[in-house]
């Protein structure tokens, strides 16, 4: 019967099992690799333990990181605040000491011009002198603060 020619059936047989194109049949057992490696591997769930252990180990690295990088950035925060605070403490006290430098000047051509504006504007020279001290000392004040806060955060280390 060989000179008989193939019928759709057998075309069809011949392209879905390769070994029935060499006339013998499949023997090979229909098995699934999740299945088979799953099994083998001793995995929960069909997943292999070697890559559960991979993905544990890698999200607590990921998170020990990021617990890491969270206190990094919050301190940067922190100090980069306490900067800011002494920097405007810092323009305050030198703007103040424009403001008295300047008023002074005025002052003092006018107290030169005429000694009769001596004693009115002498309390206004002492006023002056005040507001510059009290500027430095603000500037003291904020400078030692932003240190403290600065080098004691956070407040407890662990």
């Amino acid at each position: 019967m060989s000179d008989q020619e193939p019928t759709p059936a057998d075309d069809k047989k011949n392209q879905s099992d390769p070994a029935s194109s060499s006339g013998t049949p499949s023997t090979t057992p229909a098995t699934t690799p999740s299945t088979t490696s799953a099994s083998a591997s001793g995995s929960a769930g069909g997943v292999n333990a070697q890559i559960l252990d991979a993905v544990k180990q890698s999200t607590s690295a990921v998170m020990d990181n990021a617990a890491t990088q969270g206190a990094a950035t919050a301190y940067q925060k922190v100090a980069q605040a306490a900067a800011f605070a002494v920097q405007d403490a810092t323009d305050y006290s030198r703007n103040i000491e424009n403001v008295a430098l300047t008023a002074q000047g005025v002052i003092v051509a006018k107290m030169l011009e005429d000694q009769s504006n001596i004693p009115i504007y002498t309390p206004v020279l002492a006023t002056l002198q005040e507001m510059v001290i009290a500027a430095s000392t603000n500037l003291a004040t904020v400078g030692t603060t932003a240190s403290t806060i600065a080098t004691s955060f956070p407040a407890s280390k662990g």
